[in-house]
C-alpha cells in the first residue's frame, strides 16, 4: 500500500516558494469561510518516525490563524480517562464548529501500537477499527471535514532519518517518544499501519499517503490536499444548508397546515368519499402501560424507607467495585420527574451522583455535535450520572419542533444506540426511565401549577405549547422507545399517573439494575 509513496517524489525550493504565497493567502482565506459556514475541521496526522509529522503541525499553525486551530495528542490514558469509555477523551478534545482540531497520532496510535506490541489481537484491533470507523462516521454525517494523513518514509530513508535524529533533536520533530516509537520489528509495524489504512478507509474520512522523504515536496501535499479539500467541502455544505433549510420550512409549514385545517380536510375527504373508510385502532408502546398502577400512602410510608436502604446499600457496593451508572429520565411535563430524582437521591451519598437538568443547548454546545455535551458529563467509575432529559432530545423535541430533518432523525436512533453500547461495553450500567403522563392528568397538573403560587414557576407558555403537540409527541415517543430499547439499555415504562407508584418503582428498579449488574463479570476497564 506504501510503495507509491517510497518513489522519490521531490519539489526543488524554487517551486516551493512559487505557490508558498498564494497557498498560505488561501488557507487564510478558507480557514475565516470555514468559521463562517460553521463546521469543524479534523486533521488527523500519522506516519512512520521520522516523516516530519509534527513539522507539518507547526506549519499549520504558523501559515493559519492559530487562534481558531487546536494541536491534541493523547499520551497514556490518567486515571480519570480510564475509569471512562475509550473514547470519552477523544469526544471532549473535538473541535467546535468552524475552528479545526489537528490529532498527531489521534484515535489510531494506541490500536496500532498495542496490536504490533501483542497487547492487541487481530479480531481486537478489527473491534477497535469498527468503532473508530462508527465514531468518524457519526462526525462526518453532522457536517465536519476529516482528512487522514499518512506521512510516508521508505526504510532506508528512515534510517537516514534517525542517524540525523540522534545528532540533531529537531529533525523528524515527534510528539512524544511513546506516540513515535518504531516497533522493534519495523515490517509488523508497516503490515499493521497498512491493513489499519485498509479497513478505516472511508469516503467521508479519507486517508491520504504523502511521501515524506523531500520535505518541500511533503509540505505543499499536506497543505493543497487541505486547501483543495477545504475549499470542495465549504460549497457542498453551504448547497445542502440551502436546501435543508427548504426542506424544513416546508415541513414546518405542511405540520403547521395539518394542525389548522386538518378537521376540515378530513371533512371535505368524507363529503367525497361514498363510503367512509373503517377507522382500524393502532396499539402502541404507550397503551401497553397500566395508567392505573397505583400505592397507597400508608403502603407508600412502609416501603420507600425499604426501597432507600436498598438503594443504599446498592449503591454502596457499586461505588466499591467501580461499577457507573448512567441514569436518563424522559418523560412528559409535570409527570414528576423531579420528584422522582430528589427521591432516587435522598438514599445516596451526595459524592457519588451528579445530576444533569438538559435544557435548551448553549452557544458552545451548539457549536459541537449534539452528542458531545452528554459526554463530557460521563462520570468517573463507582459514580451515578443522572440526566434530566437527555440525548433523547433529539428525536422528540427536535423532530416535533422540525429542527432536524427526517434523515437526520432516522440517523440518531442509530447514533444514540451506538452511545449507549460505547458506554455498557466499558461496563457502564444504562438504566432509561419513561414516565407516562394521562392527557387528563397532564391537565389537571397544569391547573393545579397555575394556581398555586409556589409551583407556578414550574408552568411556562412553552408547556402549553407542548401540551398542543401531545399526538405529534405521542408519535415520536412510541418510535424512540421502538427504535432505541435494547438488551443492553431497555426503556423502562412507568405509570406517573400516581406519584407514589413512580417513585418507589424507580427507587426499585435502579436497585435491581444495580443488584444484577453486580453479580454478574464485571466489564469495567
Amino acid at each position: 500500500m506504501f510503495e507509491t509513496a517510497e518513489v522519490g517524489s521531490a519539489l526543488s525550493d524554487d517551486a516551493f516558494r512559487e505557490i508558498r504565497g498564494r497557498l498560505r493567502l488561501d488557507l487564510v482565506s478558507l480557514q475565516q469561510k470555514c468559521r463562517a459556514a460553521g463546521f469543524p475541521v479534523i486533521v488527523i496526522l500519522m506516519g512512520v518516525k521520522g516523516a516530519g509529522i509534527l513539522d507539518t503541525v507547526n506549519l499549520l499553525n504558523t501559515w493559519m490563524d492559530p487562534r481558531w486551530i487546536a494541536t491534541t495528542t493523547f499520551d497514556d490514558p490518567t486515571d480519570e480517562e480510564m475509569e471512562r469509555p475509550m473514547f470519552w477523551r477523544y469526544w471532549r478534545s473535538l473541535p467546535k464548529a468552524g475552528s479545526i482540531g489537528l490529532y498527531p497520532g489521534g484515535w489510531y496510535m494506541d490500536p496500532i501500537a498495542q496490536h504490533c506490541n501483542g497487547a492487541l489481537s487481530r479480531t481486537q484491533l478489527d473491534e477497535a477499527l469498527l468503532s473508530i470507523k462508527a465514531f468518524e462516521r457519526t462526525l462526518a454525517e453532522e457536517g465536519a471535514l476529516i482528512l487522514k494523513f499518512w506521512l510516508h518514509l521508505s526504510k532506508s530513508e528512515q534510517r537516514k532519518r534517525l542517524v540525523r535524529q540522534t545528532k540533531d533533536p529537531v529533525v523528524g520533530l515527534k510528539a512524544t517518544d511513546r506516540a513515535w516509537q518504531t516497533p522493534k520489528n519495523n515490517d509488523v509495524y508497516r503490515k499493521t499501519a497498512s491493513y489499519t489504512l485498509r479497513q478505516t478507509m472511508d469516503a467521508k474520512a479519507p486517508w491520504f499517503i504523502v511521501e515524506g522523504t523531500d520535505d518541500n515536496y511533503r509540505r505543499a501535499t499536506v497543505l493543497m490536499t487541505l486547501r483543495d479539500t477545504l475549499a470542495h467541502h465549504i460549497k457542498i455544505r453551504k448547497r445542502l444548508t440551502k436546501q435543508r433549510s427548504k426542506d424544513l420550512s416546508k415541513e414546518s409549514k405542511k405540520a403547521q397546515s395539518l394542525g389548522t385545517n386538518g378537521a376540515k380536510n378530513q371533512k371535505e375527504v368524507r363529503t367525497k368519499t361514498t363510503a367512509p373508510r373503517e377507522h382500524v385502532p393502532v396499539r402502541r408502546v404507550l397503551d401497553t402501560i397500566n395508567m392505573k398502577a397505583k400505592v397507597s400512602a400508608a403502603d407508600y410510608a412502609s416501603a420507600f424507607h425499604r426501597a432507600q436502604v436498598r438503594l443504599h446499600k446498592a449503591q454502596k457496593k457499586a461505588r466499591k467495585a467501580s461499577l457507573s451508572c448512567v441514569i436518563v429520565f424522559e418523560g412528559w411535563d409535570a409527570a414528576g420527574k423531579g420528584g422522582a430524582i430528589r427521591r432516587l437521591t435522598f438514599a445516596l451519598d451526595s459524592r457519588d451522583y451528579r445530576i444533569f437538568p438538559i435544557a435548551a443547548p448553549t452557544d458552545e454546545e451548539r457549536a459541537h455535535h449534539y452528542l458531545w455535551r452528554f459526554w463530557r458529563h460521563i462520570g468517573r467509575a463507582g459514580r451515578m450520572t443522572i440526566f434530566d432529559r437527555s440525548w433523547y432530545g433529539r428525536v422528540l423535541v427536535e423532530r416535533v419542533e422540525h429542527l432536524i430533518s427526517e434523515e437526520d432523525c432516522l440517523r440518531a436512533y442509530s447514533e444514540i444506540n451506538d452511545f449507549e453500547e460505547q458506554l455498557a461495553s466499558n461496563g457502564t450500567l444504562v438504566v432509561k426511565f419513561f414516565l407516562h403522563l394521562s392527557d387528563a392528568e397532564q391537565l389537571r397538573r397544569f391547573k393545579r401549577r397555575q394556581n398555586k403560587a409556589y409551583k407556578r414557576w414550574k408552568l411556562t407558555d412553552e408547556d402549553w405549547r407542548n401540551r398542543e403537540k401531545r399526538p405529534q409527541y405521542e408519535a415520536a415517543i412510541n418510535d424512540m422507545i421502538s427504535r432505541t430499547s435494547t438488551t443492553i439499555a431497555p426503556w423502562h415504562l412507568i405509570s406517573a399517573n400516581d406519584k407514589n407508584h413512580t417513585r418507589l418503582t424507580v427507587l426499585e428498579i435502579v436497585s435491581e439494575e444495580l443488584e444484577k449488574a453486580l453479580s454478574k463479570p464485571s466489564k469495567r476497564k
